[in-house]
């Protein structure tokens, strides 16, 4: 891995720490004291991904080139490899950039609402993988195949767990729960309608009324009684259109528009 590469892998991942352990002030600190240079190949960086990321709407990832993505970023085949790096690792940095957003987005959520929280993370990275659903079905596949040899600097699933740890301290979820564990049964169930939908099983809004599906229900079984029909009712007509209409979704996971 390149010098460059490891410093934006160190920027993500305290980025993404500094959410997890509760102060998003620093975090927006860490990013403002980037210098010019350093702006500049975010700047180049994001052009990359850009280009990635139109180029696999339309094709195979196995049909582009990095000079293809290069030309389309208007940088070099050196840069996209110095910035970026192999195919699998712009795959994660493509993810890295979504969690890295979604860690801005958590700063406007009202602290006090841990369960608006929860909500906001799976549906801001279900409508970023939807904005171009022909490219991100392919990260999706790809990243899910290689998590177990290169896993992320940042798990996904922290997001989660603060969520409901938080969620737990205000009395909305029972003490005898282990928190931790319950976000991560959340993220296992965002991670499954992820694959589905990678798959061509279940399409855009399919996804998203599986993920939700997955946190109410989850919610129900684990919150305290002067919350569970809150999540129960939350839960209940998603259930009602995932039976009608989510899981026959036939479409092909690689069809172009």
């Amino acid at each position: 891995m390149s010098k460059s590469q490891v410093r934006q892998l160190v920027w993500a991942t305290t980025t993404l720490h500094t959410y997890i352990e509760g102060n998003p002030a620093k975090a927006c600190h860490t990013r403002a004291v980037e210098g010019p240079r350093d702006l500049n190949k975010t700047k180049r960086r994001d052009a990359i991904l850009d280009a990635a990321v139109t180029l696999l709407g339309t094709r195979d990832s196995n049909d582009i080139s990095t000079e293809e993505i290069a030309a389309l970023a208007g940088v070099s085949a050196a840069t996209v490899y110095n910035l970026v790096g192999t195919r699998n690792e712009l795959m994660y940095q493509l993810v890295s950039r979504i969690l890295t957003d979604l860690a801005e987005s958590l700063k406007a959520i009202d602290p006090g609402d841990p369960i608006a929280e929860a909500q906001l993370i799976i549906e801001h990275t279900v409508r970023a993988f939807v904005s171009n659903p022909n490219a991100y079905r392919q990260v999706v596949a790809v990243t899910q195949r290689a998590a177990a040899a290169h896993p992320t600097p940042v798990e996904p699933a922290s997001f989660q767990v603060v969520a409901m740890r938080q969620a737990q301290s205000m009395g909305i979820v029972r003490k005898d729960i282990d928190a931790s564990g319950l976000a991560r049964q959340i993220f296992l169930s965002y991670t499954g309608a992820a694959m589905l939908w990678s798959a061509g099983r279940i399409d855009d809004a399919g996804f998203l009324t599986a993920a939700r599906h997955g946190l109410f229900t989850a919610l129900a079984a684990a919150a305290t009684d002067d919350h569970r029909e809150q999540f129960i009712d939350r839960m209940r007509p998603l259930s009602k259109t995932l039976e009608k209409k989510a899981w026959r979704f036939k479409g092909s996971p690689n069809a172009t528009s």
